[in-house]
């Protein structure tokens, strides 16, 4: 038998290595489905393949040097194998295909829960190669938070296997090295991609814990934290105190050696941005000076201290800065420090040692702008001559010599001067530089020119329309009916000058889109106008496209923003015919979107025209359900951007809700919520309900005040509940609000207190719902809903509106109900009044301790009592509304 095999060459692990790796590019040539089967074959064969050699073994027909130590057969499906047959799954789909990612994924997933069966140390090492695949997937996922999301609980499971792993067997640190190090860096980048710096920040401190981490940890994290600081400012305080921890290590242990670097720098400068662009900006920016001054003044105690700012540092706080308030004079130190410290730089010799320590730091067009900027804004006298003192030194230096947005700052400066004191005056002078009212000559462009103030003599050579731009926008962003006509009669004098010869050029779409824009401002912020704002817009677009169809211009033809701009125009118009003139616009925006490729189809110019049909209560459910169906038909396949969102279901199932003369438009809402449930879930569609959706179906159904509406209302509730528990749907979590939308719809339902008796009706009454959902809401959940001062407000409703108040029980529950709110500190005035109109007046004067301790104050009548005449304690815990723009 032995001689039967003497001299055949028999495959290994190695060739069936060499073989998956020729499939890499064998989607290109057959397709992924059929690359996909290929794969799964190639490893049902080497599983055959090894059960063979194995009968072979048992049967004396394999060669001894095709055993291993333990007397089987060499695995052909080894770790290196199984590793293979990952990466080739994860570099399958292509580049733009979540769908495809996420099989290959699954497949993956699938492979290591049979290898822990069969190889449970195989496994374990595969794992960083399985978490690489699932970042990929999240790659392809774009924008889509959930797909994000979706990946990264898979990666953070196998992480955490992987860390426990590590830990129980103590082999993983020293197998894996740098392998199980990078698999925590990609799945704490995932978790932050998916808008989860908790979890990424717990995984952070465990990888110290284990001291399984490197400096791209630190710095993984950092990004992670900051760029989560949107959310909550903690997030970035945490990142800078993990900074400053590595600081204070890093200058502790290895002081005399450290040598400043990019790495380092970059670090500070992500926690720069995270505070000043994290929720609360007046704190942040605060923070962020903060960090900068450390930054500064450590670097010029010790060079070799990390913390070493570059310009990057300055112009991130200086731009802010100047977003934010008046704040020229702190602008102007910060770019002195920064002379100063590009000055010792350019003192130091290349030769010196200090060369490569000291900071790169040096001023540029960007930093000289921020501080022009700020000029602009600033109500100073004394701010045209500063900034004009800045830009005679900036034209000194040809490495930082003044552009367009030099100049359109110079220039509001001067037109705001010239609107103050009425006498100064700009000019052209014979060596076409515009002279200002100090007869300084200004090498810039017109952008904030006021045309009646300016002298051209025909001398119009290096005039665009882009130098008008900034002059265009003193008017335009105004939202007045007053701003848009300037800008309108600004237009039509540049056509003028065009026709006659004065200028070269026409104004451009740029121009044209802001006066379009100037009148959807008025539009949008104005509603009660004497004119159409959106019938002027059309106007301009009408004149557009009738010079496209001529064959004008390409600068001065209609493109996609125009078009976006009048449909959204009129559906913010209060006239009756405002969504018929939108989907018309829609229409022609198709027409042209099939001519030219500057006018591309957008879902939410679907959307929009869709959720106007709103304000027609006859038609207007009709025309917003086949809007919507002639998008998911059209362009359910298209690219993102056009095809249809939960924005578009969402804009449908609004007009469901606001539109409540019609009979079952509540029932068509649900069965669309679920229509696209059940597509998206096998894959034929591209809408994915999210909470605003089902939040807009319950709303159609509260709205109907239907007997039903409790139950249906109560069902969509549980409905989000089940995915959030089944699918891992976050999003659908219900919190407090959507809890008080059950009691909401029985407050709404018709009175039943006449009707079938709760014992009757059973656990379908509308205040057996609500008593359901008022132990949630009182008691410790999952969801951490609570209850408010709303939900008392219903409550009292609901017992008001099915209960007999002659039910010797009513008025003993609605006195244990008030004591429950005052006890809990949600006295509002909305659970005030719905308490004093629910009970009768000496029942409520009882409740409130007697009408005598109102008496004096003046307050003889129920009516008469406030929240503020009540004890403080009553409403402490009512949340007040804030403008969150503002914190």
């Amino acid at each position: 038998r032995k001689g039967h095999t003497a001299g055949v060459a028999f495959p290994d692990s190695r060739t069936f290595v060499i073989l998956l790796q020729s499939l890499q590019n064998l989607p290109s040539t057959i397709g992924f489905e059929d690359a996909l089967d290929a794969i799964e074959c190639l490893v049902q064969s080497a599983k055959k393949y090894e059960k063979q050699m194995q009968w072979s073994i048992e049967n004396g027909i394999l060669p001894m040097a095709r055993l291993n130590v333990r007397g089987k057969s060499k695995p052909i499906l080894n770790e290196y194998s199984y590793n293979t047959i990952i990466k080739t799954l994860s570099n399958l789909p292509a580049e733009d295909s979540w769908e495809e990612s996420h099989r290959c994924c699954v497949r993956i997933d699938a492979l290591i829960r049979e290898m822990k069966q069969s190889r449970p140390k195989d496994a374990f090492r595969c794992l960083p190669n399985v978490i690489t695949a699932w970042a990929k997937c999240a790659e392809r996922a774009g924008d889509d938070r959930e797909q994000v999301r979706l990946c990264a609980e898979r990666a953070g499971a196998h992480i955490d296997a992987l860390l426990k792993e590590s830990v129980q067997s103590n082999v993983g640190k020293n197998f894996l090295g740098h392998y199980l190090v990078q698999a925590i860096n990609e799945t704490i980048a995932l978790y932050g991609r998916a808008g989860m710096p908790s979890r990424a920040d717990d995984l952070f401190s465990q990888s110290k814990g284990l001291n399984t981490q490197d400096l791209g940890t630190l710095s993984t994290i950092i990004s992670v934290l900051c760029d989560n600081g949107s959310e909550d400012i903690a997030h970035v305080e945490k990142a800078r105190d993990y900074l400053l921890e590595f600081e204070r290590e890093k200058m502790g242990t290895s002081r005399p050696f450290v040598i400043p670097d990019m790495k380092f720098t970059s670090m500070y400068n992500n926690v720069i941005s995270g505070f000043i662009n994290c929720d609360m900006k007046t704190r942040g920016l605060e923070q962020a000076q903060a960090l900068l001054a450390h930054m500064v003044s450590s670097h010029e105690s010790n060079l070799r201290h990390i913390a070493r700012p570059n310009t990057t540092s300055f112009a991130r706080v200086m731009s802010a800065l100047a977003q934010r308030g008046d704040n020229t004079k702190l602008l102007e130190q910060l770019l002195r420090k920064l002379e100063f410290m590009h000055q010792r730089r350019k003192r130091t010799p290349k030769s010196s040692p200090e060369a490569q320590l000291v900071a790169n730091v040096a001023p540029n067009v960007v930093i000289y702008n921020i501080l022009l900027k700020s000029y602009a804004r600033c109500k100073d006298d004394g701010a045209l001559e500063s900034a004009l003192g800045l830009l005679r030194r900036m034209k000194k230096d040809p490495d930082n010599a003044p552009d367009d947005l030099s100049n359109s700052y110079i220039m509001a400066l001067m037109h705001r001067k010239n609107g103050v004191d009425g006498n100064s005056t700009i000019s052209l002078n014979k060596e076409k530089k515009l002279v200002g009212p100090d007869s300084t000559r200004l090498n810039i462009d017109i952008e904030n020119l006021n045309l009646s103030e300016l002298n051209l003599g025909g001398q119009t050579e290096g005039l665009t329309s882009k130098s008008f731009n900034s002059l265009m926008n003193v008017h335009t962003t105004t939202g007045t009916v007053d701003g848009a006509e300037k800008g309108a009669a600004l237009l039509r004098k540049l056509e003028d000058m065009y026709n006659s010869g004065e200028i070269d050029f026409r104004p451009d779409i740029i121009l044209q889109n802001k006066v379009m824009n100037a009148w959807h401002l008025c539009e949008k912020n104005n509603r009660d106008q004497p004119i159409s704002p959106a019938a002027k817009a059309q106007e301009i677009l009408d004149a557009l496209c009738k010079h496209r169809e001529m064959g004008g211009e390409d600068e001065v033809t209609p493109n996609d923003v125009s078009f976006s701009i009048c449909i959204h125009s009129w559906c913010k118009s209060n006239l009756p015919d405002a969504a018929e003139r939108a989907e018309q616009l829609l229409r022609r925006k198709e027409v042209f979107a099939k001519k030219y490729d500057d006018v591309q189809i957008k879902s939410s110019d679907y959307n929009s025209v869709i959720s106007k049909w709103k304000d027609d209560p006859v038609n207007g459910p009709e025309r917003a359900t086949l809007l919507f169906e002639e998008l998911l038909l059209r362009y359910g396949d298209s690219e993102d951007g056009t095809k249809p969102t939960a924005a578009t279901l969402n804009a449908l199932l609004d007009v469901y809700a606001k539109c409540r003369d019609h009979d079952h438009l509540a029932e068509k809402g649900v069965a669309y919520l679920n229509r696209m449930n059940q597509l998206y879930k096998e894959g034929k569609g591209c809408i994915l309900p999210d909470v605003i959706s089902y939040r807009s179906a319950i709303d159609a159904w509260i709205r109907r005040w239907h007997k039903d509406s409790p139950q249906k209302v109560d069902a969509l509730v549980k409905e989000m509940i089940a995915k959030y528990k089944d699918e891992g749907r976050r999003d659908l979590c219900p919190d407090s609000n959507a809890l008080n939308l059950v009691l909401k719809a029985c407050a709404h339902a018709p009175a039943m207190w006449k009707g079938k008796g709760i014992t009757e009706k059973g656990n379908d009454h509308p205040i057996a719902i609500a008593n359901r959902t008022f132990s949630l809401l009182k008691g410790k959940n999952e969801y951490g809903a609570s209850a408010t001062h709303a939900t008392y407000s219903f409550m009292f409703h609901i017992y008001r509106q099915h209960m007999d108040f002659r039910d010797k029980r009513y008025a003993t529950l609605m006195q244990n109900m008030w004591k429950h709110c005052c006890k809990d500190g949600l006295v509002s005035k909305f659970s005030l009044e719905s308490f004093r109109d629910s009970v009768l007046e000496p029942d409520f004067w009882k409740a409130l301790g007697g009408k005598d301790r109102f008496v004096k104050p003046g307050k003889t009548k129920a009516t008469d009592v406030l929240v503020e005449d009540l004890p403080k304690e009553w409403s402490c815990h009512v949340l007040q509304l804030k403008d969150r723009g503002k914190r």
